[in-house]
This record gives C-alpha cells, sequence and structure tokens, in this order.
C-alpha cells in the first residue's frame, strides 16, 4: 500500500468542559456569554460557526455544565411531542440545528423551555434566517434570541487544536512542524482536521518535518 493511500488512525477523546478547554482572547468572550445564562436577554441562544470552529464542543460543554440534555437535531427530530415537555425541565443544547426538516418539535421545546424557565442553546453553522424549516411562530420566536458567532481563532488557540489533532492522530508534532502549519495554515479552523489527516495518512513510518509537511501538503494545494 502506497504511504499517500494509508488510512490514518483516529483514536475517540473525551468531550472537553469549559475547564478543560483552552482559553485566549479568541474564544474567552463566547465562552463567558454562553455561560452567563443569566445574562440573557431570552430563554434561548443561537451559537453559530463554521465546520470546525468548535460549535459541537461549546455547546456539549454548556450541556454538561448546566446539568442538562445535549442532543443532535435528529435526535430532536424523533423525541414523541408528548415528551418534549418533560425535556425542557433541564436546560438542553440542540447541535446542527440547521439541519432540522421541521419546525414543530424545535417550537414545542421553545414553548416548553419557557413555561418551565430553563433554557435552550441552539447551535448551527449557519444563521436562523438561512434554516430550511421555517414558520412565522418560530421565526418570531428565534428573532428574539441573542446570536454570536464564534470568531476566527487567535494563534495561540489554533495552536492548541492542531495538538489535540495531532494527538487523535497518534501522531508526534515537532514544535518546528508545528510552526510552519500555523503559518501555512492561517488562522482557520476549517484546515486543521484535514491538513492533519492527510499528514498521518501519507507520512507513513516516516518521523514528520517540514520538508516532509511540505510535500505532502503540496499535494492539496489550489
Amino acid at each position: 500500500m502506497a504511504p499517500s493511500s494509508q488510512i490514518p488512525l483516529q483514536f475517540p477523546e473525551d468531550r472537553l468542559s469549559f475547564e478543560t478547554m483552552k482559553m485566549s482572547g479568541a474564544n474567552r468572550a463566547i465562552c463567558a456569554a454562553l455561560r452567563n445564562v443569566c445574562r440573557w436577554p431570552y430563554h434561548a441562544f443561537c451559537l453559530i460557526g463554521t465546520p470546525g470552529s468548535g460549535v459541537t464542543t461549546l455547546a456539549s460543554a454548556w450541556a454538561a455544565e448546566r446539568g442538562g440534555r445535549y442532543l443532535e437535531a435528529k435526535e430532536l427530530s424523533q423525541i414523541k411531542h408528548k415528551d418534549i415537555d418533560a425535556l425542557a425541565s433541564q436546560d438542553v443544547a440542540i447541535d446542527d440545528v440547521d439541519l432540522l426538516k421541521k419546525a414543530d418539535g424545535l417550537l414545542m421545546l421553545l414553548s416548553s423551555v419557557k413555561r418551565h424557565g430553563t433554557h435552550v442553546l441552539l447551535s448551527a453553522h449557519t444563521v436562523p434566517s438561512t434554516w430550511k424549516f421555517q414558520s412565522p411562530d418560530l421565526n418570531s420566536r428565534l428573532q428574539a434570541a441573542p446570536i454570536a458567532e464564534i470568531p476566527a481563532p487567535d494563534e495561540e488557540l489554533m495552536r492548541a487544536r492542531l495538538r489535540r489533532a495531532f494527538a487523535r492522530s497518534v501522531l508526534d508534532l515537532p514544535e518546528s512542524v508545528e510552526d510552519y502549519l500555523v503559518t501555512r495554515l492561517g488562522l482557520d479552523y476549517s484546515q486543521i482536521e484535514y491538513s492533519v489527516e492527510r499528514l498521518a495518512g501519507a507520512s507513513g513510518e516516516r518521523p514528520l518535518t517540514i520538508p516532509l509537511a511540505r510535500e505532502i501538503l503540496g499535494e492539496i494545494e489550489p
């Protein structure tokens, strides 16, 4: 099997909490806004971020800290309407909300959360106005919810994310290669996972060096 066609190993890792995730100037403010629910102007909050930006990590960490439930959108779709009120008795994070196909379950959840005095965090890759499922009642409620978008990483956060991605792939990351990747990838979350997967799959048994990284990643230059 040629090195470039090897399938890179990926090892699972524990979900991060607010205490264990890296905090920097890039994410400190948005994490504080999520955690300070008493300052929310509405019982729902929309968290938006590009793929790879950590939307799921933040939603999961928020639910865990609140002692609530974290659900993917498809899981909400499978909950019977009669059981949504029980779900809303605790704080709930719904991830990938933009993948929902119908508005009824989310509309019921928002109504029940308001009645129980709990909170719901809605996370997605796109803003609510672009979500495919729509209803006048749901739209009016979502317009009242604050929207926060995860900003681009700073260098400190980019380095932390690179190290975690390399650790999942069981691939050594020399400091010199880390410096090179931070420069090459720029401050862009979306480049991390694909680039590390590419390096892990093509490096084989060879120690990772800057020339080798440049050779491998050169294959995906635009």
